[in-house]
């Protein structure tokens, strides 16, 4: 079963870096507490932080936030950083959530929500779109993450 389940990771994972046109859009950001323990992710990496294959970037347990299927930017984070469909995200999910070797990333509410758990969190890793890191007064707690592409 687990062979099967990462066949799957594997070709998804394939065809989304052959058709992803990019590492990330220019709206939305991946960005980090300024105490995590990293400045830059490989595209590999943040894809199994945000499908829950993995929680450790390094020895760092990193939690991991994702936002409301309503953020307009949801979409655009999901295909071109990560290079999923939204559909293929959902089903790597919970693929990894079946073979119970996932654990989901937490929720933010709304964008307030993901910036304060951000900041109040050391290891705190999500995206924001540039705006709200820009403009939002807990901004300056945060780091731009820079994406490396594979």
């Amino acid at each position: 079963m687990k062979q099967f389940v990462f066949a799957v990771l594997t070709r998804l994972s394939l065809g989304a870096m052959v058709m992803a046109t990019g590492v990330a859009h220019a709206e939305v950001v991946v960005v980090g507490s300024k105490q995590i323990p990293f400045t830059q992710i490989s595209k590999t990496k943040l894809r199994d932080l945000y499908t829950g294959q993995s929680q450790l970037v390094g020895d760092a347990k990193v939690l991991v936030i994702d936002r409301e299927d309503t953020f307009d930017r949801r979409e655009q984070f999901i295909s071109r950083t990560l290079g999923f469909t939204s559909e293929e995200f959902a089903t790597v999910q919970r693929l990894m959530e079946c073979i119970g070797i996932s654990k989901a990333p937490t929720v933010a509410d709304n964008s307030q929500h993901m910036v304060e758990m951000l900041s109040n969190n050391p290891n705190a890793l999500g995206y924001l779109s540039r705006d709200e890191l820009e403009n939002h007064p807990l901004g300056a707690k945060l780091q731009h993450i820079k994406v490396l592409a594979e």
